[in-house]
């Protein structure tokens, strides 16, 4: 009999780092394909949030201007393993902020809607777009994956139940701009990148915009971590590309030997939940 071959254990991961323009639709989704033909080859690669639409500051007027889930215009991109940030149609209300991954050999889709919209000046997501109301993992290639979209890893719980739920290798999309002290945020991003990516024993694919869009500059420094906070890839303040290797077969092995996710004293969390401050939301893991 013969043995079958051994499963994957490196996922090879390609960031994108784009300029999309709000409105633009064709022209970001072309650019995005013009710098993943010269990338090489990887099992993703990723674009930040937004990548098709542009990161606008006024909700969504037309309906060509929003995306379904299978919409022909991503399926060439998505089926080639390409992540897509993108705003999706809803049937009730505002569109969700949401993120397209899919695995070009089994088929398996990711999509992710963004679970906490910035709710404040100058970004008021929340009048633009409807929060998600699932954190979703799946296994994509070798790994288990989940995404974080932006302001979702400034709540430090939904990248805490994503590694609960086995995700390896968290997807960070952002559409981060410089505001009045870029050194300030950008330290602020390296610090949660780093809290996550040691404390959740994960991989972190942060991928950020770059360019000028709706008068705000946003800064890129896309980046890959790995599970000791060191950075195995990076990129400028411009469009381009980068790949990076992700060996989870040391990552199991930290898993195994230092096992602070399975070690998680989780039956206190249905009491905390139930006397914590603000109104109780309910956040379905998938």
């Amino acid at each position: 009999m013969t043995a079958s071959p051994e499963e994957p254990r490196t996922l090879r991961v390609g960031l994108l780092q784009t300029a999309p323009v709000f409105g633009a639709v064709e022209e970001n989704l072309t650019r995005i394909a013009e710098l993943h033909n010269g990338l090489g080859p990887v099992d993703l690669a990723l674009t930040p949030e937004l990548s098709a639409n542009g990161y606008g500051f006024t909700p969504y007027q037309r309906t060509d201007e929003l995306f379904s889930e299978d919409d022909p215009r991503l399926a060439a991109l998505v089926s080639a393993g390409i992540g897509v940030g993108f705003a999706e149609r809803s049937g009730s209300g505002l569109p969700w902020n949401s993120y397209l991954l899919s695995d070009p050999l089994t088929g398996t889709r990711h999509l992710q809607r963004k679970l906490q919209p910035v709710s404040y000046a100058p970004w008021n997501e929340h009048l633009s777009f409807q929060a998600g109301a699932e954190l979703r993992t799946a296994d994509i290639r070798a790994a288990r994956i989940a995404t974080a979209i932006c302001n979702d890893m400034w709540h430090p719980v939904i990248p805490w139940l994503a590694a609960q739920g086995g995700a390896e290798v968290l997807v960070v999309p952002v559409a981060s701009m410089e505001g009045t002290d870029p050194a300030r945020i950008r330290r602020t991003w390296e610090v949660i990148l780093e809290h996550t990516a040691v404390l959740l024993q994960c991989y972190v694919v942060f991928v950020n915009r770059c360019g000028t869009d709706e008068g705000a500059r946003f800064w890129g420094g896309s980046r890959v971590l790995g599970p000791d906070g060191g950075v195995l890839a990076r990129l400028g303040d411009g469009p381009g590309a980068a790949v990076a290797e992700l060996d989870l077969t040391a990552l199991r092995r930290l898993r195994a030997e230092v096992p602070l996710l399975a070690e998680a004293r989780t039956e206190f969390l249905s009491g905390a939940l139930s006397t914590g401050p603000g109104p109780a939301r309910e956040l379905r893991h998938v």
